[in-house]
């Protein structure tokens, strides 16, 4: 063979080489191509199957009734109505996620959306706490706030508030000459769950109100204007001044009008009058029944 006719021939092997060589730079065939093309076919499709064969066994796993909560158990010493609280938190377990995964299991149960719907519902509540008793038992217990005065709306409908001035419970009818009471000329619409006065303000006017038996004044209610206080003592007078006005010095020109010789020599005063009068700055003015 002679050396033309060789440069010939391997000439003809670089282009036959030249027609394989795929697009992407490699030296694969088409058929090697193609084996590649179904091996990471079949890769996905086993990642998926292996996928969706975890998730199922997720679901059941978040459906297995070992870990679903079926019993709720609230503290004998709660004063809210425990049927009430049971609905509340019954209606937050109940349901899927995704139509799937109940919402009662007990790993993945909503505790804190929970906690913030029962303490907006039930404002009574100070505190809360939801423990879980194995993966089945759900355990509620609370701190509550303690009645301290009443705010009425009309005498026949009156609400506990606490010290710090917060209304939070509907208070029964004996519950009237028990506890001190608060009223305004402009009622709350909806007192559950407000505040009577700030709490600064509201614990400044209790501070008042209990140092005024020093001075022989025993107070009964306080009604709230829209520029006055007006106080009503156990014989019915009333005592007004400015809701501006600085109640230290209130309470010191109360205390040098009633130690006056002329007031302190006339026997139930405060039983006799209509009304003390301290609107006027350094002034006392008074009507007799």
């Amino acid at each position: 063979m002679c050396p033309t006719h060789l440069q010939r021939v391997r000439f003809f092997v670089i282009i036959r080489i030249m027609k394989i060589i795929s697009s992407s730079g490699g030296l694969f065939s088409p058929e090697f191509y193609k084996k590649k093309q179904k091996a990471r076919r079949t890769k996905l499709l086993a990642s998926s199957c292996l996928l969706l064969a975890f998730l199922i066994a997720l679901v059941l796993f978040f459906r297995w009734e070992k870990f679903l909560i079926s019993e709720i158990v609230i503290a004998e010493d709660i004063a809210v109505d425990r049927q009430a609280i049971a609905e509340v938190i019954n209606a937050e377990l109940s349901g899927h996620y995704l139509y799937l995964i109940p919402k009662n299991n007990a790993f993945i149960f909503r505790r804190g959306a929970m906690k913030e719907k029962l303490m907006e519902t039930f404002p009574r509540f100070t505190s809360l706490n939801l423990n879980l008793e194995g993966f089945n038992k759900l355990v509620v217990s609370a701190s509550e706030r303690e009645p301290f005065a009443l705010y009425c709306v009309e005498s026949e409908n009156c609400f506990f508030l606490d010290e710090s001035g917060f209304i939070f419970a509907k208070a029964p009818l004996f519950s009237e000459g028990v506890y001190f009471i608060y009223k305004d000329d402009e009622p709350l619409a909806e007192p559950m769950g407000q505040r009577f006065l700030l709490e600064n303000d509201f614990r400044g006017l209790q501070k008042f109100l209990d140092n005024l038996p020093h001075l022989g004044i025993n107070v009964h209610t306080l009604e709230m204007g829209s520029n006055e206080y007006r106080l009503v003592l156990e014989s019915g007078a009333k005592i007004l001044w400015k809701r501006e006005a600085e109640l230290g010095l209130i309470y010191s020109n109360l205390e040098a009008f009633l130690s006056n010789a002329d007031i302190v020599s006339e026997e139930n005063f405060l039983g006799k009058i209509e009304h003390l009068d301290l609107r006027t700055e350094d002034k006392v003015f008074w009507k007799l029944k």
